[in-house]
C-alpha cells in the first residue's frame, strides 16, 4: 500500500494537500520521503533518536508560528495597516515552508537551524518543486511577499501601493493567494512527520534511552534549539516554557511522532496560557491560532 493511502486510511485528513498536489504526485512524494527516512534511520542510535525528536518539535514550533502570523493577518487585513499586513503574510508563508524543510530527511541537522531567507527559495525548489509537490507559483508568491515586506519595512511607499504593478501586489491579492496555499503546506509538514514516524517504527521500532552515556552532547543539542543570542554576545535568551515543553517532548515522545498528535493540544495550549488576553477582552484572540491549526491539520 502506498504510504499516503496508509496514513489517510488510518488517520484521515490531508485532503487539501491532495487537492493541491494531486493524489499520484503526492503518493510518489510520500513514498520517496518514507524511503529517505528508512535510510536515515538505518542503524539509528540514541543521538539520532534525540535529533529527530527535536526536529519534530522544532517543526511544530514553526507551524504554530506560521499559524500565528496567518491569523494575525486575518485580523490586520483591511485595517489600513499595510506594512504590518505584508510582514505577517510573508512570515506566515516563510515559517510554513521552514517546517517542511526542518522535517526533510535529506537536510543535515546543522543546516536546518541556520536556513536563511534566500536558502528557503533554493531548498523548496530543490526538494519540493522539482518533485511536483509545489509549482513555481508558490516560489513567486514567496518572492512577492518578500519584496512587499521589504518595501514596507524599509522604503515606506508614500502612495500606499505599488502603482506600476497594479493589483497583483496589493495586500488583498497577496493575502488571498496565501489563504489558498497555507493549509496544504501545513498538512504536508504533518504528512512528512507521519512518514518519519512510520519509518522509525519499521527500522528501529522503539525509543532509545542512553542519556547517561551522551549527556554533554544531548544537552548541547537541547539548548541549541531553544536559546537565542544577541549580536554583541551580551544576552542568551531561553524561554522557560520552551525549556519545559521541549523537555516534556523528550520524556513523553520516545520516538519521532506525528505532529498532529501533539501540536494543538500541547503547543497551542502553552501559547494560549502564555499569551492570554487582559481582562478587557480587547485585542487579538490568541485562541484563533489553535482553531486555525485544528481545522488545517487535525480535522479528518
Amino acid at each position: 500500500m502506498a504510504m499516503l493511502k496508509k496514513v489517510m486510511k488510518e488517520y484521515g485528513g490531508f485532503q487539501e494537500a491532495v487537492d493541491l498536489v494531486g493524489e499520484e504526485s503526492l503518493e510518489k512524494f510520500c513514498d520517496r520521503v518514507y524511503a529517505g527516512f528508512c535510510s536515515e534511520y538505518k542503524d539509528a542510535g540514541y543521538i539520532k533518536n534525540v535529533q529527530w525528536l527535536l526536529r519534530h518539535f522544532y517543526a511544530s514550533k514553526k507551524m504554530t508560528l506560521s499559524s500565528l502570523f496567518f491569523t494575525q493577518t486575518e485580523e490586520l487585513n483591511g485595517k489600513n495597516l499595510k506594512n504590518l499586513t505584508f510582514y505577517t503574510c510573508y512570515y506566515s508563508l516563510f515559517n510554513a515552508l521552514l517546517s517542511n524543510l526542518i522535517l526533510t530527511p535529506y537536510i543535515d541537522i546543522e543546516k536546518i537551524r541556520k536556513i536563511s531567507h534566500s536558502q528557503v527559495f533554493k531548498d523548496i525548489e530543490n526538494y519540493f518543486v522539482r518533485f511536483g509537490v509545489y509549482d513555481r507559483k508558490l516560489i513567486e508568491l514567496l518572492n512577492e511577499l518578500r519584496l512587499t515586506r521589504e518595501l514596507y519595512s524599509y522604503h515606506l511607499p508614500l502612495g500606499g501601493s505599488i502603482v506600476r504593478e497594479g493589483k497583483s501586489l496589493s495586500a488583498d491579492s497577496l493575502f488571498n493567494r496565501l489563504e489558498k496555499i497555507i493549509t496544504p503546506i501545513l498538512q504536508i509538514s504533518n504528512l512528512i512527520s507521519y512518514m518519519s514516524h512510520y519509518a522509525w517504527q519499521k527500522k528501529v521500532g522503539k525509543g532509545i534511552d542512553e542519556y547517561d552515556s551522551y549527556q554533554h552532547e544531548v544537552d548541547s543539542l537541547f539548548f541549541s534549539f531553544i536559546e537565542s543570542r544577541d549580536h554583541l554576545g551580551m544576552h542568551c535568551v531561553i524561554d522557560d516554557d520552551d525549556y519545559a515543553r521541549q523537555g516534556y517532548v523528550l520524556r513523553k515522545w520516545t520516538t519521532p511522532f506525528p505532529i498532529s498528535w501533539f501540536i494543538t493540544e500541547k503547543m497551542c495550549e502553552d501559547l494560549e496560557c502564555g499569551w492570554e488576553q487582559d481582562d478587557s477582552g480587547n485585542g487579538f484572540d490568541i485562541s484563533n491560532v489553535a482553531g486555525f491549526l485544528s481545522t488545517a491539520i487535525d480535522a479528518p
